[in-house]
Order: C-alpha cells, then structure tokens, then sequence
C-alpha cells in the first residue's frame, strides 16, 4: 500500500508541475517545494484544519494543487494516520480533485478513502456516501440510486437526518453540472419538500 500511495504522490507531483505552467495567470496557485516541505512538517490538525494546510490552496480556488498536497502529506504521514484520518484526507484530496474536474485521480482517492473496518449495526453507512459520489463521477445514474436506497436505510441521527443522504441527493439533482456547482448552487443544496 505504502509502495502504491508514493508512487501516486509522485505521479500527481510531476502534474503539479505541468499544472503551475498551466496557471501562469494565476501565480497563486502555483506550490513549491519549500511549500510542500512546510507541508510536511505540519501535523494532522495543523494540516486538515489550520490557515497553512490544504485549505489554504483550496480557498484560493486552487484545488488540484490541493488535492495534490494532500497526497503529497499522505506519503509522509501515512504511518501515523489512524483509520479515519487516512479516510478522510484521501476523501479531502477526492473532492478536491472533483472541484479540479480531474475525475480520475479523484476515483482512485475515492476508493483509498473506503471504510474497511467492520459495520456496526446503526453506524454512518460512510461507504454508501463514498458510492454515490463514485457513481456522480462515473456518470452512472444506477449506482447513484442503489447508493442513495443505501443512505435512506441509514438510523436517523441526532439532527433528525440520515448521515450523508442530504450530500448524496446533490449528485441526483445536479447530476449534469460540474461538482463546485453540486458544492454551491442553491438549487443543489436545497433540499426540496418533496424529500
């Protein structure tokens, strides 16, 4: 696994560099090695929550280089990641890559973001969630509604709603629109009476 997340991070390394070329216009966008070095040398909280991690490229619209910071610091802290933290960023790194309308490296982090650990009965179907935006991204309207049928048989949380379902009906209502738009748009968001 280890061999396979370094190989990833330097392959998304090497298209960050073709991708700083690309945003010539926008030299905000662009990171460097001392960036991703500083990056490194920050911890989980620092990294996923603070103003000088991966939110920081994200705000700035810059999400492929996000996306790719992310894996960047996943190959350098992946051995001290519990579980859901690795979950999380490579789902972090997903949806930037998404906003990025770079789908196919946001698949792949997708599927490194699954919950492998046993369900237990009442929990957050997370899995079922990770298949809807799979399926938006694949275009595959099926999926998309098995995965939905899987979030309603969710327990109904504290809030009153079922984890995740209100997040996996964007992909149904926007399924044509670019995913910042599923993110943004209020007809997206919204969730209409009728659900």
């Amino acid at each position: 696994m280890k061999t396979f997340v370094i190989g990833l991070g330097l392959g998304i390394t090497m298209m960050m560099a073709s991708s700083a070329y690309a945003q010539e216009d926008a030299p905000t966008c662009s990171v460097s090695g001392s960036d991703m070095t500083a990056f490194a040398a920050l911890d989980y909280d620092a990294f996923n929550y603070g103003p000088d991690g991966w939110r920081s490229l994200s705000s700035r619209k810059c999400f492929f280089d996000a996306g790719a910071s992310i894996v960047s610091w996943l190959v350098d802290h992946e051995g001290d990641l519990d579980g859901p933290q690795l979950r999380t960023q490579h789902y972090q790194a997903a949806r930037n890559f998404a906003l990025a309308d770079r789908k196919q490296i946001a698949l792949l982090q997708l599927r490194l973001a699954q919950d492998n650990t046993p369900a237990k009965l009442g929990e957050m179907d997370w899995n079922a969630y990770l298949a809807a935006f799979n399926a938006w991204l694949s275009k595959d309207k099926a999926a998309l509604d098995q995965a939905i049928e899987r979030l309603k048989k969710q327990a109904t949380g504290s809030d009153g709603r079922k984890p995740n379902l209100d997040a996996a009906l964007r992909f149904k209502r926007c399924f044509t629109k670019p995913y910042i738009m599923i993110e943004q748009d209020p007809s997206c968001i919204a969730t209409p009476p009728s659900e």
